[in-house]
Parts: C-alpha cells; sequence; structure tokens
C-alpha cells in the first residue's frame, strides 16, 4: 500500500506538471500571438501605416520579450516619428540582453548610429557604426559611415573608405578637392598638389579647375588663374557661368580687360549656342555704350532664348532712355538670368554651385 506521504508527493509532482504544462501553453500561446503581432506590424510598415506598425510591434515586443526585431524595428519607427529619445532607450536596453545573437547586436548598433545621425550627434554615430562592422561588416554598415564622415567633413577618412569600397573615381576626385578647400588658406602650393590629384582622377572635374585657379589666385598669381579658369570655360563653355566673374575680375586687375573679349569672341564661334558667353561678351560692349555692338553680338544668337531676348530689349530701352521701362527689364531679366542651382534628388536650392548636397548629402546632384 502507498503510504498517505508518498500520495501527498504524487500528487504535489501531478499539480507541479499541470502547472508546468499550463504555463508552456500560455508561454506558446503568447509567443504565437506575439509572431502575428509581428507580422501585423511588418506588414502595416509595407503599407505606411506607422501608426498600426507601432501599436503591433509593441505588442509583439511585449508578448514575446525574446523577439530582438521586434525591439529594432520599434525603435526605428519611433526615431522616424520624431521620438528620438524613446527609440534610443530601446535600442540601448537591447545590449544589456545576455540571449542576444552576435548579428542582432550589430544590427542593433546600426539602429543607434541612425538614432545618432537623427540628432546630428555624428561622432556617437560613427563610434556605433564602427562597432556594428566590427560585430558583422556588410555594405550598407560601410555607405553608412561614409555619409557620416561626409555630414562629419572628414573627406581624407572619406576618400580612404571609398577607396577600399571601390566607389565612384568621380567622387573620389570631389572628395579630393574637399580635402584641398580645407587647407588652401594655409597651404595654397600643397591643395594645389591635391586638386591635381582630383583631376587624374576625373579628368572632366570641373570643381578641381576651378579650385586650382582660385588657389593661384590667393597667392595673386593671376596670370596663373586666368590659365585654369580658362581651361574651365573652354571645356565646359555650357557651364561658363561658374568662371566669368572669376575671369572678368582677373582680366581687370591685371589691366588686361580687353583679353576677356577676345576670349569669349573665340568661344562664340566654336561653341555659338553657349548664351552665358554671349550675354557677357554683349554686356561687355554695353557698359562700353557700344549698344550696337552689344544687339549685333546678340542677333548673331542660333537661337533667340528668353535670356537673349530680354538682354536685347534692355539694350533697346537703354538706347531709347525709356527708364520705367528699363527698370521693369532689369528686374525681369534679374529673376530669369538669377543663378539658382537645384538638388535634383531633394529639391535644396543653392545660390551658389554645389557638387555635395548639404541636405541630402547626394553627390553631383545639381546639375552642374
Amino acid at each position: 500500500m502507498i503510504s498517505s506521504s508518498l500520495w501527498a508527493i504524487l500528487f504535489l509532482f501531478i499539480v507541479a506538471i499541470i502547472i508546468a504544462g499550463f504555463s508552456i501553453y500560455r508561454w506558446q500561446s503568447r509567443r504565437r500571438s506575439g509572431v502575428d503581432s509581428f507580422i501585423a506590424g511588418l506588414l502595416a510598415l509595407v503599407e505606411n501605416d506607422h501608426q498600426n506598425a507601432a501599436k503591433y510591434l509593441k505588442n509583439a515586443a511585449s508578448q514575446d520579450t525574446q523577439n530582438i526585431e521586434a525591439f529594432i524595428i520599434l525603435g526605428d519607427l519611433l526615431r522616424q516619428r520624431g521620438e528620438i529619445s524613446k527609440a534610443k532607450q530601446i535600442h540601448t536596453s537591447l545590449l544589456a540582453r545576455a540571449f542576444i545573437k552576435t548579428a542582432q547586436k550589430a544590427r542593433v548598433y546600426k539602429s543607434l548610429a541612425l538614432d545618432a545621425m537623427k540628432e546630428k550627434k555624428y561622432a556617437k554615430a560613427v563610434e556605433y557604426i564602427q562597432q556594428a562592422i566590427a560585430l558583422k561588416s556588410d555594405r550598407w554598415s560601410q555607405e553608412l559611415l561614409l555619409d557620416i564622415l561626409e555630414h562629419m567633413e572628414h573627406w581624407s577618412d572619406a576618400y580612404s573608405l571609398l577607396s577600399k569600397l571601390g566607389g565612384d573615381e568621380r567622387i573620389l576626385a570631389l572628395y579630393k578637392v574637399e580635402m584641398g578647400k580645407a587647407i588652401v588658406s594655409d597651404d595654397a602650393h600643397k591643395a594645389r598638389i591635391i586638386f591635381k590629384e582630383a583631376l587624374r582622377l576625373d579628368s572632366n572635374c570641373i570643381s578641381a579647375m576651378l579650385a586650382i585657379g582660385d588657389a593661384y589666385a590667393l597667392e595673386k598669381r593671376l596670370k596663373k588663374a586666368v590659365e585654369w579658369w580658362t581651361k574651365a570655360l573652354e571645356n565646359f563653355p555650357d557651364k561658363a557661368r561658374l568662371v566669368i566673374d572669376r575671369l572678368e575680375e582677373a582680366y581687370y586687375e591685371l589691366g588686361e580687360f580687353d583679353k576677356s573679349r577676345e576670349l569669349y569672341r573665340r568661344m562664340l564661334k566654336s561653341h555659338p549656342d553657349a548664351d552665358d558667353i554671349r550675354l557677357a561678351f554683349a554686356a561687355i560692349f554695353e557698359k562700353m555704350g557700344e549698344y550696337e555692338k552689344a544687339k549685333t553680338v546678340l542677333h548673331q544668337a542660333p537661337k533667340q532664348t528668353r535670356a537673349i531676348s530680354l538682354a536685347e530689349a534692355r539694350i533697346e530701352c537703354i538706347s531709347g532712355n525709356t527708364e520705367k521701362v528699363t527698370r521693369i527689364l532689369e528686374s525681369i531679366i534679374h529673376d530669369v538670368a538669377a543663378t539658382s542651382y537645384i538638388c535634383e534628388s531633394c529639391g535644396y536650392n543653392s545660390e551658389k554651385p554645389l557638387w555635395h548636397c548639404p541636405n541630402c548629402g547626394e553627390w553631383n546632384s545639381f546639375g552642374i
């Protein structure tokens, strides 16, 4: 016969089994519910329904605390919604999890890097993404590091990294230009060496040509500056607006302003459709009071663009002393011919020519 104490032990054992089984059932049920919520959250993200995505992901994380991915994505979503503090809190808390895998930890560091970038804390972002790379290097992490280095204007480091990644030589050339610009005021000679390295990477890098001329101008070596600016004009007549002011100012200081007319005349013979050069040429005659010559230059344009037509109208008005009309036309011409550079990637508008958009970080997006 089984003693009463053995029956008690057996009863407790059976109760323990029932409780354990019920707990496992509840845990599995909660986990299934968490998986369902996680999938629903991902689908909501795909549909750009951030409100419901956040709701489902929060539920998934609470139902299954081992679902690291749910926490990571929830934090990413909060960052996108502008809730940076909450995003950082979630992502940082994951690093203390004992069961987190190496790949998951690397993913957390990526998210923390993005959190830091959102706050413009770029040094911290570099620290995080480098930790991610140390755990699990991939192209995405390397490119994010490159993006951060660009924001920090660490052009030398960016150049080294992009070189290792086998990046576009046109972008590498522009990195070189930025490296030279950073030191040109202190060492124009060394800067020119760097600019010429940029040209070896990309012989069509007009930014480097202009920068070399600018470096010579800083040293008051205007003849050398004119050589490089002229080279830029001859190679890129369609981008004459970037060069004309530099050239005319240099010729004026050299007392050789007539050479600008000679240059424009020669350029128009080979590039008659270069409106910016034609307008500059006509403007010289206009300033000298030789209105008929100015009008002749404009009439010779193969296509009467709006800028050419307005310039002609302006000269006609000046010739007839119609002051009021002249003021109106001057205002119109200023608006039409005003130099404006718009990023084709994000729409950022700049009054100065840029090769690197400070808003979205894209290169060569201004149509220059």
